[in-house]
């Protein structure tokens, strides 16, 4: 009898064990998805943030851009003489801030392309109706919705990698027209 109770007991350690060691598992299980998606969020907001600051650096050489092309203008039409050397470093640097300005454009208007089906991407969401969207929210897995977190960081990494493209350009374009830039102001006061 004695003998039975000692192998119960083991029995009901080893079950409680078991379902110990099982609970155990799942929890690890939803645990590490839920650090999955967090890890994922945090790197479509980083993708974000880059996108943003991009766009904040367009407002400063879109200030400094039409500055020197009104400065430029302004004289150009003061101008009571012309020569030929005068004319074609005016026109080069004109050139020159209206590129940059177009680079600008392209950063201010990105392609805005991205999954139909996203639940994140408004383009994606706004193709819905209310009700689809709100049921499929209600449906997504966590799966799911790690597979579309990211899919939008990966998007936004080329909006940002594009935007950063164009900001470059534009910024290349304003300092190659500083130094023309100067050099037309002086040949048109000269």
């Amino acid at each position: 009898n004695r003998q039975l109770i000692h192998h119960s007991s083991i029995s009901i350690f080893l079950y409680s064990y078991n379902i110990f060691s099982l609970i155990k598992y799942m929890f690890s299980i939803i645990l590490i998805s839920r650090m999955k998606i967090e890890r994922a969020e945090k790197i479509l907001q980083l993708q974000l943030d880059w996108v943003k600051t991009a766009d904040a650096k367009v407002p400063a050489l879109f200030a400094i851009n039409i500055s020197m092309l009104g400065v430029l203008s302004a004289l150009a039409k003061a101008a009571t003489s012309w020569s030929l050397v005068s004319g074609i470093f005016v026109v080069i640097c004109a050139s020159l801030l209206i590129y940059s300005i177009g680079n600008m454009a392209f950063t201010m208007f990105p392609s805005l392309l991205g999954p139909n089906t996203s639940n994140l991407y408004f383009g994606g969401i706004a193709k819905q109706s209310n009700e689809d969207f709100h049921e499929k929210i209600k449906q997504l897995s966590d799966d799911e919705y790690l597979d579309d977190l990211i899919n939008q960081a990966y998007r936004n990494a080329e909006i940002a990698k594009s935007k950063y493209g164009y900001i470059k350009k534009s910024s290349v374009y304003l300092l190659l027209s500083f130094p023309i830039w100067l050099l037309s102001i002086y040949l048109i006061y000269t």
